[in-house]
């Protein structure tokens, strides 16, 4: 007998219309209810981020001193809340002076934060800011009270503290304040405005700290560094220098001159002169032309002799003879190690100059530059080297040393000039009889570019402002 299998066909095909009808309405709940969630948990953090946007404006008008209270109804959402963490980042702000290596700290302040957890979002007010984290990283809601214009930074610092947890309604509250940190002389004599010489670091030390880093750097051109193991961002502003050279002898050391002998130091010398160091600039030439084949010229390629400008770089000890003829430009020399010449010849248009930075020591017990003008030769230093001129030296030029010891142990003869052009350094011993030295005033207005890098700042003003906050 033969079965009607197409009997069969019918109620089958019901049965899996119907399970595919179940199973699509199964994953549109399903995709739904998480669109849903996610849609939900947007709306809890944007209406959270507003909420911190206002705390962040009414926390100001207390810290400030416009008002003494001010209240924020807080939301919640499933899962997710405000707390306050009193000991959440701190802010540190010093002024560092070259020229007798103090570091005076101006604040040292705990920030502390009122934050909102939802998930893999936080958001957190923050040192007058408001801050976001998710797991691409950090970014800033709202700007912190850092005010930097015309070389003037303006830096209310506001620390916050209180009820750990916070429910229904956060009230802002005036502490006692530490009040005026900088500028105050009855503090700190050197805490006066206008600045005259210094770097001043602001660090901060945060959850955000990258966010924090990114905003300093819209501010001061970029001048910031990271330490990702500390979890700090530094904004680095420096004191615009003078950069004048008008004596024979200079030292950054108060009293730094010593003549042995009954001789008195040549005129015209000063001591006690605010020169920047300029390691930093040498460290990062060595790093490009180690780093960088294009971006400098092996010296040693050239047989020590250069007839065209740019940047030229010596792995080591140098202990040959230079010559510089007519290069159509300026010239760099960088020198790793020691620099020791036999002689250094410099033929070179009144426009343009010569400029050594030597990483190590500078010794020199021939010429330099004797055939020169004392305008077209700088030799830069480091200030882990020193400089030791011997016997019948002689040279033409400025040597730029502020962080050094410099020795210049004459003895050329009543005609004999050892110097001619300027010296400075941290401290300078004279040895010899005779040793002479002569002032060149074309170097007083060499631009050795030591200013040149990193934002400029001239008034600091910095208050540190505590707010509490409670439920």
């Amino acid at each position: 007998m033969r079965v009607d299998r197409r009997s069969v066909s019918a109620p089958l095909g019901v049965v899996l219309l119907l399970g595919i009808v179940v199973m699509g309405m199964a994953v549109v709940v399903t995709v739904g209810a998480t669109a849903l969630d996610d849609t939900r948990d947007q709306m809890d953090v944007d209406r959270a981020e507003k909420i911190l946007t206002q705390f962040d404006s009414k926390s100001a008008m207390v810290a400030l001193g416009e008002t003494n209270s001010q209240s924020v109804a807080l939301a919640r959402g499933d899962g997710a809340k405000f707390s306050l963490r009193e000991g959440a980042g701190w802010m540190n702000v010093t002024v560092t002076d070259p020229a007798n290596g103090t570091v005076d700290e101006v604040l040292n302040l705990t920030l502390g934060s009122m934050v909102y957890e939802n998930g893999r979002t936080a958001l957190a007010y923050q040192g007058g800011g408001v801050w976001r984290s998710t797991d691409g990283g950090t970014s800033m809601v709202s700007p912190p009270e850092f005010h930097f214009r015309d070389a003037t930074l303006t830096l209310p610092v506001i620390s916050v503290a209180g009820d750990e947890t916070l429910d229904g309604q956060a009230t802002v509250r005036k502490r006692a304040s530490t009040g005026i940190r900088y500028p105050n002389a009855s503090a700190n004599p050197r805490f006066e405005n206008p600045l005259t010489d210094g770097v001043v670091n602001v660090t901060v030390h945060s959850e955000y700290y990258r966010a924090w880093g990114e905003y300093f750097a819209t501010r001061t051109d970029g001048n910031v560094s990271y330490d990702d193991d500390r979890q700090t961002a530094t904004a680095q502003l420096i004191v615009p220098f003078n950069e004048a050279f008008d004596d024979i002898l200079a030292t950054t050391e108060p009293g730094g001159i010593r003549v042995n002998g009954n001789d008195d130091p040549p005129e015209p010398s000063e001591t006690g002169v605010a020169y920047p160091p300029a390691d930093a600039r040498i460290e990062s030439r060595v790093t490009e032309c180690e780093t960088n084949a294009s971006a400098c010229t092996d010296l040693g390629s050239v047989s020590n002799e250069i007839t065209s400008p740019g940047t030229y770089y010596n792995y080591q000890f140098f202990g040959g003879d230079l010559d510089v003829d007519s290069p159509g430009g300026n010239v760099t020399v960088v020198v790793e190690g020691n620099f020791q010449p036999n002689s250094v010849d410099i033929d070179i248009a009144d426009d343009y100059s010569v400029t050594v930075l030597v990483r190590e020591s500078f010794s020199l017990g021939n010429t330099v530059n004797a055939g020169g003008d004392a305008g077209d030769l700088s030799v830069i230093m480091h200030s882990d080297g020193a400089f030791n001129g011997n016997g019948k030296f002689r040279f033409v030029g400025l040597l730029y040393a502020p962080g050094s010891d410099c020795n210049l142990n004459g003895g050329g003869g009543p005609a004999y000039n050892n110097v001619i052009g300027g010296v400075v350094c941290e401290e300078v011993t004279v040895n010899g009889n005779p040793n002479k030295f002569v002032y060149d005033d074309s170097i007083e207005d060499m631009n050795l570019e030591l200013g040149d890098d990193g934002t400029k700042i001239t008034f600091l003003h910095v208050t540190a402002n505590r707010i509490e906050v409670d439920s």
